[in-house]
This record gives structure tokens, C-alpha cells and sequence, in this order.
């Protein structure tokens, strides 16, 4: 005999297979859009790291010493000495229009002030509008000009009558040793694509779950689906659910083969508690696709407020700006969005790897958000069996 439970949600899951493979926005959400954004991601931050920004030169002083300066910046690999200047006005209008990323200027009578044992000091101009590409041409541009004055400082006492490891001894008496624990190679790929392709994931979770559901009580479809389930809430939602799921969690697999084997991040923790943490994501932003519904009862309200809540989700993780530096208020707002805490278990999982007991608090809080999304699920199919019919004009 046939559980009458088990065969309400065959029935669900089959209409619901039905309905997604003859509309195109399942199609869009599920298969096209996903594979199209996270490919756009990955293609455009393989490079990794910004190389050969343009750098424009102002040289005042016309001597060998000034050349070598110009070169030693050309070698980095961040930045590429490819616009010269007569003066700084010039040039600081082609880092106004965008044509440069960097203004070196080269001060008249450099090379007389080394000879002469004094200290010369090169300009940069840097376009901080941009912290990060702006922070990564100081840092490359520093280090070679460092580079180049301790050679110079070397070579000085070398002629004074100090050896080799004498001079360099004086010059670096103390050595810094910097040790790049998780991001070694500043690329980005360990930081705006670990932020990027998660948040993709999201909307297309978000997005088509309020489209799955909402569109039953847009379109008053609704009574047929909970007639179907035997007006059951389990086989309802179960099987309008699980058939996205599925295909959310294809996404997310995906996703992980982008991280892991195309670009390379690292995988320091557990690969099979990431996958774990990522299947609660998925129910804990179809748990907020649900009480938007339930609360707004218009599917294109609830989408509108679900653009946003995706988006402020970035603003808010804490990775572009640390949670630590943030306004108590700004705390508060993070721990809304369930794609904060993911975020947390999955850098700690990949980047720091941290012990699997640090990521217990995470998926509690990703269960709680879940929980909100059941405690709804009477409220919606309430909504769903009485559909509010349109008014005549």
C-alpha cells in the first residue's frame, strides 16, 4: 500500500519538474545564468594580480641617475613607464582623464644631491580613488626605489673604504622578514573572486525561489499546487523545493571547481564541511525567499527587496572592509544576511585553515535563518490556498 505522504510529494515533484522545464526563466536561472557569470568572474580575474598599469613620467633632472630610476619602476611588474612629461601639470591631467594609474616626478638636481651624499626625494602621485590598485603601484614602486637607494648607499661605502657585508650591514642592521600568511601572492583572485562568485550564487538562489513560489501566487496557480500536495504543508514544499535545490547545489559544485582547480585557491580545511556550509546557504537564502513572500505577497516586491539584501550583503560581509573597523550599527546589519556567516566558515575553511569545531557557530546561525524560513511556510500556504483575486476596473 502507498504512504498517501510519499505519493502527495511525487505528485508536487512532478508538477514542479514540469513547470521548470517548460519555462525559460528556470532555464535562465538554473543553467545559463550561473554558467555565464561565473565563467565572466573567472576569466576576468585569471591574471590574478593588475600588472603593467601605466606610470607617467616627469624627468626634471635629465641625468643617468634619473634614467635608472625610470627603469628600475619600468622592471616591476605592477607598473610599466610608458607616458613622459616636460611638467607635473601634464601629467596630472593624464592621471585625471584615467590614462595613467601613477605620476613619478623626478626632481631637478637628484643625481647631484646623491653624489653630494644628500638625500633626494622622488614624487609619487597615485590615484587613491582606487585603494587597491593605488595600493599595490606604491608598494611596487617603493620596493624598487628602496632597492635602487640601498644599492646606492652600498656602492657610496663601498668607495669610503667598507666591504661589501660591512656596507650592507650598516644599511639593514635590522631586516624585516614579512611572512604572508594567506593571500601570499596578493591576488585577486583569493579576495574580490572569493566574494564574487558566492554572492552570484546567492541571487540565483534568492531570485529563483521568489520566481518558484511567488510566480504560484502571481499567476493563481497557488490552490493548484496545495490540492496536489493533499493540502499538506511537508509534501508541499518538499517537493516545490528539492528540485532547485538540486540544481543550486550543481551551481555551488560548480563553483567549487572554479575555486579549487581552475583558479587555484587553497584549500587548507575540509572539503566536505565547505560543501555542508554550502548546502545551508542554499536553504537559508530559500528561507528568506519564502518569509519575503510570505510577508510582501507580491512576487515582484519581494524581488525588489531581494536585489538589495543580496548587494548590501557585500557591503556588509566584511571582507572589502573588516567587521572589527565597522559602527556597532554596521555589526549589527552584517549578522542579517546569511551569506556573512558562510563567508566566515569558508575563508577559515580554505585560506586560514582552521579547525572544524570554528566553523559550529557559523552553521548554527545558518540553521536559525532556515528555521525563520519554516516558521513561514504555514503563512504561505495560507496565502497560496486564498489568492487574493484582481479588482475590476
Amino acid at each position: 500500500m502507498k504512504n498517501p505522504r510519499n505519493y502527495r510529494f511525487a505528485e508536487v515533484l512532478g508538477r514542479e519538474l514540469k513547470r521548470m522545464l517548460s519555462d525559460k526563466v528556470y532555464w535562465f536561472v538554473g543553467l545559463i545564468a550561473p554558467f555565464i557569470g561565473f565563467g565572466m568572474i573567472a576569466w576576468i580575474f585569471s591574471a590574478n594580480v593588475p600588472r603593467e598599469l601605466p606610470v607617467a613620467v616627469v624627468d626634471l633632472d635629465h641625468t643617468s641617475l634619473s634614467r635608472q630610476i625610470v627603469r628600475t619602476v619600468d622592471a616591476t611588474a605592477i607598473a610599466h613607464a610608458c607616458m613622459n612629461f616636460p611638467d607635473l601639470l601634464q601629467a596630472s591631467r593624464a592621471l585625471s582623464d584615467g590614462k595613467a594609474e601613477a605620476v613619478i616626478c623626478i626632481p631637478e638636481h637628484t643625481e647631484r644631491n646623491v653624489l653630494r651624499g644628500q638625500n633626494a626625494s622622488v614624487a609619487v602621485y597615485l590615484n587613491n580613488a582606487w585603494l587597491l590598485k593605488s595600493g599595490l603601484l606604491k608598494s611596487g614602486i617603493q620596493k624598487s626605489l628602496g632597492t635602487l637607494s640601498a644599492g646606492l648607499k652600498i656602492r657610496s661605502m663601498m668607495m669610503n673604504g667598507d666591504n661589501e657585508k660591512q656596507a650592507v650591514s650598516k644599511i639593514m642592521a635590522v631586516r624585516l622578514r614579512p611572512v604572508l600568511l594567506f593571500n601570499p601572492y596578493t591576488s585577486y583572485e583569493y579576495y574580490l573572486v572569493l566574494l564574487l562568485l558566492p554572492v552570484l550564487l546567492t541571487v540565483f538562489v534568492l531570485f529563483g525561489t521568489i520566481y518558484a513560489v511567488g510566480s504560484e501566487l502571481e499567476y493563481h496557480t497557488g490552490i493548484d499546487w496545495i490540492e496536489t500536495s493533499g493540502n499538506s504543508l511537508l509534501p508541499a514544499f518538499a517537493g516545490k523545493l528539492i528540485p532547485h535545490t538540486v540544481v543550486f547545489c550543481i551551481q555551488a559544485m560548480v563553483m567549487n571547481l572554479l575555486f579549487f582547480k581552475v583558479l587555484g585557491l587553497p584549500l587548507n580545511g575540509h572539503l566536505g564541511l565547505i560543501m555542508a556550509s554550502e548546502l545551508l546557504m542554499i536553504l537559508a537564502y530559500q528561507s528568506m525567499a519564502i518569509l519575503l513572500i510570505s510577508v510582501m505577497r507580491s512576487m515582484r516586491i519581494a524581488l525588489s527587496i531581494a536585489s538589495a539584501y543580496t548587494m548590501l550583503a557585500i557591503t556588509y560581509a566584511g571582507l572589502t572592509f573588516p567587521l572589527f573597523g565597522m559602527p556597532l550599527l554596521a555589526k549589527v546589519i552584517s549578522r542579517i544576511f546569511p551569506f556573512s556567516y558562510w563567508l566566515e566558515l569558508f575563508a577559515g575553511q580554505t585560506l586560514r585553515g582552521e579547525p572544524a569545531a570554528n566553523a559550529l557557530v557559523q552553521m548554527l546561525f545558518l540553521a536559525g535563518f532556515i528555521l525563520a524560513g519554516v516558521l513561514f511556510m504555514p503563512r504561505l500556504k495560507y496565502l497560496a490556498s486564498n489568492p487574493v483575486q484582481p479588482e475590476n476596473n
